[in-house]
């Protein structure tokens, strides 16, 4: 099991005093899709520049020109980027292409899909190597809970039909659908409060962004978050 923080200011200096507080407890820093349209893949070769070890994540949410964009962030020192999982095959394919090009890896974010057992198994048979459960920013402003309130309207209605609406039930899907190949991750407003909910659902990536960087204490934050995936 491995953590992800989010980082979520596009100042260089500051995300490399961030990462020097907390890298010891993170596996992955993540130059979040904002940032990426903030000041594109800067922050990205700096942080490689600065943390030749430590995993970064571009999360670009590729939709189309999957080798073309994932390339780009590889190039620039990404070890992994991040695509929609309900982008064409075509798609999908030409950044799994590219990860392997560059050795890299390519996380197949979930939101949006309504069949997620359907598409857990096409995204594993097209190469991806993680499956992300993800609780939308839209959402998180709407559920006090992000793992046990009901989502609104339309979208509720159709995850009901496929039986879950929250990302835990999203891991235990892609759990029973998949061989084993695409390994299950989850993102969404995780933090000390159901950090213990979260790692019972067994991901092999949680994804982590306020509860750490937003702490007067980030260290600390991390630390603790940390220490629950050994319980």
């Amino acid at each position: 099991m491995q953590l992800q923080v989010t980082l979520d200011t596009p100042r260089l200096d500051q995300c490399i005093e961030m990462l020097e507080q907390v890298h010891a407890y993170v596996d992955i820093a993540e130059v979040g899709n904002p940032l990426i349209i903030d000041v594109g893949l800067s922050l990205v070769e700096g942080l490689r520049a600065e943390f030749p070890q430590m995993g970064i994540c571009a999360d670009a949410k590729i939709v189309n020109s999957g080798h073309y964009i994932a390339s780009h962030c590889f190039e620039r020192g990404a070890t992994m980027v991040t695509v929609m999982g309900l982008a064409p095959d075509q798609t999908i394919e030409g950044a799994v292409a590219s990860a392997e090009l560059f050795g890299g890896k390519i996380m197949a974010d979930l939101t949006g899909i309504a069949d997620i057992a359907t598409r857990a198994r096409e995204l594993e048979e097209l190469g991806v190597t993680y499956l992300c459960g993800h609780t939308g920013y839209e959402d998180r402003q709407l559920a006090s809970n992000p793992f046990s309130d009901a989502k609104p309207g339309i979208a509720r209605a159709i995850r009901s039909v496929f039986g879950y609406d929250n990302p835990l039930r999203e891991l235990d899907i892609i759990r029973s659908s998949t061989r084993g190949r695409a390994l299950p991750a989850i993102v969404g407003r995780i933090n000390e409060d159901n950090i213990d909910e979260v790692v019972e659902h067994s991901p092999e990536l949680i994804i982590v962004g306020r509860a750490i960087v937003g702490s007067v204490a980030p260290a600390h934050a991390a630390a603790d978050l940390r220490e629950h995936f050994a319980r």
